[in-house]
């Protein structure tokens, strides 16, 4: 059995090679690791930043009601917390933001309240009529103002906070992003929300990476990981080589494709090289991984952003085959 202080000499070598690849690298970071919300969706989905412009666009022009909408894997939330960081800031608008993680919510009050808070304004547990009256006063006194709500796996929502979401979409000056696997989304709103639905008036399909997408995302990530600077996007060190074996492994799934680059990084570094081969391009030792700090490889303020379940959900998908 291992003991606590070979398992920390053996911590402590690691880390500090890994930071002699990074210097070396010139990142400021694993390029690879989860962190929310990111500066800029070409850091996740470089082949759809127009897409995303327009949904961006339909949201400032005050459009009701948007789907984001992928199997599992493609970025929904890491994207939507993009949103919900980015849309405030957009120039020349005027944009509140609320993101909620749909499973979390387990009334409309709960709803309503965080709603509120975010709006800073003063709610009185268990006046439902009052806090509406609040929100609805809110956007009478603020009417340049766009409510924006982001409901994360919308699927996943309890049923006991429909009504209040049908009575939000109800109101002026709020428009809604709603997110979830595509069929599964679509069949539980026009179950549940008919008149939501008609609403819709937008759906951005987040859809896999191609072998040079893939190549294009792994290259603005190191650029980010070195300060942002985008104009100098290289490779190195990968070969094109460990790229295609990248993409074959991942399917071009932005989440798998970025764990498993985050990975190679860290075989690198274990096998002293240099460069990362396709003979690298593989997932790490589960021993070998307790031995980093968990911050390099995933970065992420909560669980909220469901990928653990999601996660939990791919695997009962391939052992069900």
């Amino acid at each position: 059995m291992t003991s606590l202080i070979d398992k920390k000499f053996t911590q402590d070598e690691f880390d500090r090679k890994k930071e002699a690849y990074f210097e070396k690298f010139d990142w400021n970071f694993n390029p690879f690791a989860q962190k929310d919300p990111l500066p800029d969706p070409e850091l996740l989905v470089p082949h759809q930043v127009k897409e995303i412009q327009e949904l961006i666009d339909l949201v400032t022009e005050g459009d009701l009601v948007s789907f984001i909408v992928s199997k599992i894997g493609m970025g929904k939330t890491t994207l939507c917390k993009f949103l919900d960081n980015a849309l405030p800031q957009q120039e020349d608008e005027n944009i509140v933001s609320v993101f909620l993680h749909g499973p979390s919510i387990d009334n409309g009050e709960q709803m309503l309240r965080i709603i509120l808070e975010r709006l800073e304004l003063r709610s009185k547990e268990g006046d439902v009529a009052m806090e509406f009256e609040q929100l609805r006063n809110w956007h009478q006194d603020y009417s340049d103002f766009t409510l924006n709500i982001i409901i994360d796996e919308f699927p996943d929502i309890n049923e006991k906070s429909l009504n209040m979401v049908r009575s939000l979409a109800d109101l002026e000056g709020i428009v809604m992003i709603l997110n979830g696997q595509e069929n599964e989304l679509e069949d539980f709103v026009k179950d549940n929300a008919p008149a939501l639905y008609e609403r819709r008036r937008h759906t951005l399909r987040l859809e896999p990476l191609t072998r040079d997408e893939l190549r294009e995302l792994v290259m603005y990530r190191m650029a980010w990981a070195r300060g942002g600077d985008y104009e100098r996007r290289i490779i190195e060190p990968f070969t094109e080589e460990a790229i295609d074996k990248l993409h074959e492994k991942s399917g071009g799934v932005p989440r798998r494709a970025l764990k498993l680059a985050g990975d190679s990084v860290y075989n690198m570094v274990d096998s002293d090289k240099m460069r990362i081969t396709p003979e690298l391009v593989h997932e790490r030792d589960k021993k070998t991984e307790e031995n980093v700090e968990s911050g390099d490889v995933e970065e992420t303020d909560s669980p909220d952003i469901g990928s653990v379940d999601e996660e939990k959900d791919e695997e009962v998908k391939t052992e069900d085959g």
